[in-house]
């Protein structure tokens, strides 16, 4: 069964149908990055920037979960 999305749904369902496997990769890698840099510079995991990289972080990872779970299927 195939889900409609529309409005602000349907253009982020357009981004992550064109993100490859690769770009996720690198974006999730470029994120983990700047959470570790942060935390070398004395970020801490609570600060509203290490919140931000987590929740930016939780989106990718969930993208990976949807491909992998269509994928299954």
């Amino acid at each position: 069964m195939k889900q409609q999305a529309f409005g602000e749904e349907a253009l982020r369902q357009h981004e992550i149908d064109h993100l490859n496997d690769q770009s996720l990769h690198n974006t999730m890698d470029s994120i983990r990055n700047q959470m570790k840099e942060a935390l070398q510079q004395g970020e801490s995991l609570t600060s509203e920037y290490m919140v931000q990289l987590s929740q930016q972080l939780d989106t990718y990872v969930l993208i990976a979960q949807i491909r992998k779970m269509r994928c299954v299927n």
